[in-house]
C-alpha cells in the first residue's frame, strides 16, 4: 500500500514538472514572437512538421488561429520539406491495423537492416485496403464503400454509399479504382470500374464526390475489359489533377479528375512488358519494367506530366545486382529522393535502397528486412481538414449531444 502510494506522489510530481516546464516554454515563446510580424511566425510555423504544429496550437490563441486555418493547412502541404511515411494495412484475425513507416531512417540509415511498423489505428474489418492518398487524406476501402481518413488529426468521413450497378443479384468485382483531388472545385473524388460477374462483356463506370449523396454513371472507361489487369495496375496514380493507368502495352490512359474526361499518352519507346509498374514520386510519373532482353531493370520518368517528349531513362540496374532478380521479382520502386537515393522492393518481406550515381547506374544497395504489407502507400502528414467533413463532424457531434440530453435520467421526486 505504501508502495503504491509512492508512485503515484511520483506520478503526481512528474505531471506537475511537465506542466510546469510546458507553461515555460509557452510563456517564453508568447514572448519571443510578442513584437514579431504575423507574416513572419506564419512563414516559421509553415516549415514545421504535422505533430509539432499539433503541439503549439497550444501556444496561445494566435498560433491556435493560424494553425487551424484551412488555407494554412493548404499552404503547408505545398511547402512541406518533411519526408512521408510508408502506409499499409495489415490484416490479422478479425481485425486490420493500418501501420507506417517512417521513411527517413529508412534512407537515411539503411544499415539497421531491420524496420518496425507503428500502429495508426485498429478497424475491425478484413476487408479494408488503401486505394491512395492526397494532400494527407487516405482513401480507404471497405468492399464497395469508401473512406477518406486523415490519420494524423484523426479525422475521418463517413462511408459512401455502397456501390450498386447491376441486377442479378449484383455480382460485381472491381476492375479499376482509383482516388484523386480536383483542385478548381476543392473536392475529393473516388472512381471505380466494375464489371458485372455473370456478363464479363458489361462494365460500368461510376464517380463519387466525398460528401455527396450518391454514385453518378460517367462515360465508360476505355478498356477492353478481357484484358485488365485486376492486381496492383488496377488501381490508378494521381498526379498533376489525373489518375493515371497502364492499360496496353504502349499506353497510358489518364482520367481527369475535376472535368471527368479521359485521355491517352504514350509510354516510353523502348517500353518492355515485363513486371510494369506505374507510380508517383515527387509529384513526377514513373514507370519502371524489366528491359527486353531480360538483363536489367529499368526506370523512365516523365520530367514533364502530359509531354511525352519528356519521358527521360532515369536508371538501368543489372538484374544480376538486385536483391532478389528472377521471374517473381516484384520491382516496386517506391521512393525515389532529390539525392538520387531509390527505395525499392523486390520481395514482400524486403526493402532495397540503392543509391544511384549520376549516370543513373548503381553505388550501393542495402537490403532493410520487417514485417511489410502486401501494398506500401506513399503517405505525407497535413493538416488538411475538408470544410464538408468539418461541417458534417460538428453537426453528428449536437446529434449526439442531442440524443444524450433525452435520455439522460430524470429526477423523479
Amino acid at each position: 500500500m505504501i508502495t503504491f502510494c509512492d508512485n503515484r506522489s511520483k506520478t503526481r510530481r512528474r505531471l506537475r514538472q511537465h506542466s510546469q516546464n510546458v507553461t515555460v516554454f509557452t510563456q517564453s515563446v508568447s514572448e519571443i514572437t510578442a513584437d514579431m510580424p504575423e507574416e513572419i511566425i506564419v512563414e516559421i510555423l509553415l516549415r514545421l512538421p504535422v505533430r509539432s504544429l499539433l503541439q503549439f496550437r497550444c501556444v496561445c490563441k494566435l498560433w491556435k488561429t493560424l494553425i487551424s486555418d484551412p488555407q494554412f493547412a493548404k499552404k503547408h502541404v505545398s511547402i512541406s520539406t518533411a519526408y512521408p511515411q510508408l502506409v499499409s494495412v495489415f490484416v490479422s484475425i478479425a481485425k486490420c491495423n493500418l501501420v507506417s513507416y517512417p521513411l527517413k531512417p529508412l534512407l537515411d540509415n539503411p544499415s539497421a537492416h531491420r524496420v518496425e511498423p507503428a500502429d495508426f489505428e485498429m478497424i475491425h474489418t478484413t476487408s479494408m485496403t488503401i486505394i491512395g492518398s492526397c494532400n494527407g487524406l487516405l482513401c480507404l476501402s471497405d468492399f464497395y464503400q469508401f473512406t477518406l481518413w486523415n490519420p494524423s488529426i484523426k479525422l475521418k468521413s463517413k462511408p459512401s454509399p455502397t456501390i450498386i450497378a447491376f441486377d442479378s443479384f449484383d455480382s460485381k468485382r472491381f476492375l479499376y479504382r482509383g482516388f484523386g483531388y480536383d483542385q478548381v472545385n476543392d473536392r475529393y473524388k473516388v472512381l471505380a470500374v466494375v464489371q458485372n460477374c455473370y456478363n464479363l462483356d458489361e462494365t460500368k463506370t461510376l464517380i463519387y464526390t466525398f460528401g455527396g449523396k450518391d454514385w453518378t454513371t460517367i462515360q465508360k472507361f476505355p478498356c477492353d475489359p478481357s484484358r485488365c489487369d485486376l492486381g496492383r495496375l488496377g488501381v490508378g496514380k494521381f498526379v498533376s489533377g489525373n489518375l493515371n493507368w497502364i492499360v496496353s502495352k504502349k499506353v497510358i490512359v489518364f482520367f481527369d479528375i475535376e472535368k471527368e474526361t479521359y485521355g491517352e499518352m504514350s509510354l516510353p519507346q523502348d517500353y518492355g512488358d515485363k513486371n510494369t509498374v506505374l507510380y508517383v514520386s515527387s509529384n513526377r510519373i514513373y514507370v519502371s519494367f524489366d528491359h527486353s532482353n531480360k538483363t536489367h531493370w529499368v526506370v523512365w520518368m516523365m520530367k514533364e506530366y502530359g509531354v511525352v517528349e519528356s519521358w527521360t531513362k532515369l536508371m538501368i540496374i543489372p538484374q544480376d545486382k538486385l536483391t532478389s532478380p528472377g521471374p517473381y521479382c516484384l520491382s516496386d520502386a517506391l521512393f525515389i529522393s532529390e539525392h538520387g537515393v531509390l527505395l525499392m522492393r523486390p520481395q514482400h518481406s524486403k526493402l532495397s535502397v540503392y543509391n544511384l550515381n549520376n549516370d543513373g547506374g548503381l553505388d550501393y544497395c542495402t537490403t532493410i528486412s520487417g514485417q511489410f504489407a502486401r501494398y506500401l502507400h506513399i503517405y505525407n502528414e497535413s493538416l488538411v481538414s475538408p470544410h464538408w467533413l468539418k461541417h458534417s463532424q460538428k453537426k453528428n457531434k449536437r446529434k449526439r449531444k442531442q440524443k444524450l440530453g433525452s435520455e439522460s435520467p430524470k429526477l423523479v421526486r
